[in-house]
């Protein structure tokens, strides 16, 4: 039954019957707001350029998405970036003392969240923060 299911979901998206996964076009308003992740850290980014990290986590290229190697705090600076494509735009965002390369953009167009991937991209581990409901 579970290779029957994967066969007519694979012969669907092969078909065009059913649409490939896009990321959502956010865009720099998308993007002003609170973003949360799962353990309370929290970006708030104001439509002026500005950001204000709390506990965000910042990763080592090895580390497992439950452990951050450090917490980040303080005021910065961020800009977002349109690429080429849904699949190349990125929010970047430079908090002093505070590595991150580029966030890339996921989710839905109603719940969009932003993420780094957590050593190889094909490992499927990230560390993601999601918009928050109110979009303070």
């Amino acid at each position: 039954m579970v290779a029957g299911t994967g066969l007519l979901g694979a012969l669907g998206l092969t078909a065009g019957l059913l649409p490939a996964y896009e990321p959502p076009a956010i865009g720099a308003a998308t993007v002003a707001g609170s973003w949360v992740d799962h353990r309370g850290g929290s970006l708030v980014f104001t439509s002026d350029g500005r950001v204000t990290a709390s506990g965000v986590g910042v990763h080592d290229p090895d580390d497992d998405p439950s452990a951050a190697s450090h917490q980040c705090t303080g005021p910065g600076t961020w800009s977002y970036e349109p690429g080429h494509n849904v699949r190349t735009q990125e929010v970047r965002i430079h908090v002093p003392g505070c590595s991150w390369p580029a966030w890339s953009v996921g989710g839905t167009h109603r719940k969009p969240w932003i993420y780094q991937h957590i050593g190889h991209p094909d490992s499927g581990k990230r560390y993601q923060l999601r918009k928050a409901a109110d979009g303070s």
